[in-house]
C-alpha cells in the first residue's frame, strides 16, 4: 500500500508540475524541486504500471471517484495532489499556486 501511495503522489506532483510549467513560468523551477524532494522522501523511484498483475484505476479516474464519494471537492488532478500530499504530510505548496 505505501509503494502504491508513494507511485500516487509522486505521479500527481509530476502531473501538477507540467501543469504549472505549461500554465507560465511562475513557479515551474519550484514545482520540480518539490516534486524532486517527494522522490527523496519516500525513498524509492517507484515502479512501472506494467509491473503490477492487474490494472491501475488511473488517476483521472481516482480522482473522479474520490470526487463522486464527497471525499474531493472537485475532480481536478490539483484536487487530487493536495489531497494526496496533505494526507502523507508533504508539502507541494509551490505546485499549487
Amino acid at each position: 500500500m505505501k509503494l502504491f501511495m508513494s507511485i500516487i503522489v509522486v505521479s500527481l506532483i509530476l502531473l501538477v508540475s507540467i501543469s504549472v510549467a505549461a500554465a507560465g513560468p511562475s513557479n515551474s523551477h519550484a514545482c520540480f524541486g518539490q516534486a524532486s524532494a517527494v522522490f527523496a522522501q519516500m525513498g524509492e523511484m517507484g515502479d512501472h504500471a506494467s509491473g503490477f498483475p492487474t490494472p491501475r484505476l488511473g488517476l483521472r479516474n481516482l480522482a473522479r471517484a474520490l470526487f463522486d464519494a464527497g471525499v474531493l471537492p472537485d475532480d481536478s488532478m490539483t484536487a487530487l495532489g493536495g489531497f494526496v500530499a496533505n494526507e502523507l504530510g508533504l508539502s507541494i505548496e509551490a505546485c499549487m499556486n
